[in-house]
């Protein structure tokens, strides 16, 4: 009896341990993916985006969470929203992708009668504060690294640039993202032009019409202050300039 007794007692402690080694594999194997996300996400936004440009399909379009990708924003019929799903579906490492693409005429996806937005520019960059629109104060409009969602205090600051919006419904603005000098310059391009989409993608479900808003990604190339200074926090930011009164 005794041995038998001594038997089950060691069985039940070896089965303790390996519970406890199997719940700190699981803790490890979790903590490993948090810290990875971040660059697996850029990663895959990336590598997607070159295969959207090489189809000459729209690379603004995509982000991701983690392994899973989300399609947002305006595309010219369903034809092109079931042939961006399929590609980004095919990208190595991308486990899902949910597709939120609202699909409208051509023309109506951005505006045509505009003029493009002017190219980058090289030093400081002075924002237009010409109209009502361009003066409301977007700061509270912040970014998680490498991610292209809206908070609560973001959806907040957008609701004077709708009223706005609504007052002048002839008015046509540009959004334009804008990211500090960390990271390369292709990754900065990439991730301002999600959040420029965003914001734009965000207007249009309040009701603005797609005319009415275009979507632009500067990266880095539109710094307010020097790099490496105290006032660097000021190059991370999203502004409207208008288009057309």
């Amino acid at each position: 009896m005794a041995f038998s007794a001594f038997t089950v007692g060691k069985q039940q402690v070896i089965s303790f341990a390996v519970l406890l080694a199997v719940i700190a594999v699981t803790v490890l194997t979790l903590l490993s993916l948090l810290i990875q996300q971040p660059a697996i996400e850029t990663d895959l936004l990336q590598r997607t985006r070159q295969a959207l440009a090489e189809s000459g399909l729209p690379t603004e379009l995509v982000q991701f969470d983690g392994r899973d990708g989300v399609l947002t924003g305006t595309v010219a019929g369903e034809a092109e929203a079931e042939l961006l799903q399929q590609i980004v579906s095919s990208v190595y490492g991308v486990r899902y992708v949910e597709n939120r693409l609202i699909p409208v005429s051509a023309s109506a996806a951005q505006p045509a009668s505009l003029e493009s937005p002017p190219p980058p520019i090289l030093g400081l960059h002075t924002p237009s504060k010409q109209y009502q629109i361009e003066q409301i104060d977007l700061s509270a409009i912040q970014f998680e690294y490498s991610r292209a969602e809206l908070d609560s205090s973001a959806v907040a600051a957008l609701e004077q640039v709708l009223a706005e919006l609504r007052k002048h419904p002839a008015m046509a603005i540009e959004v334009s993202a804008h990211t500090d000098h960390e990271g390369t310059a292709l990754g900065n391009l990439t991730v301002s032009q999600a959040r420029a989409e965003v914001v734009r993608n965000y207007l249009l479900s309040q009701g603005i019409e797609a005319k009415q808003v275009q979507a632009k990604g500067y990266g880095s190339t539109r710094p307010l202050a020097e790099p490496n200074t105290d006032a660097a926090q000021q190059n991370r930011r999203i502004e409207i300039t208008v288009l057309k009164e």
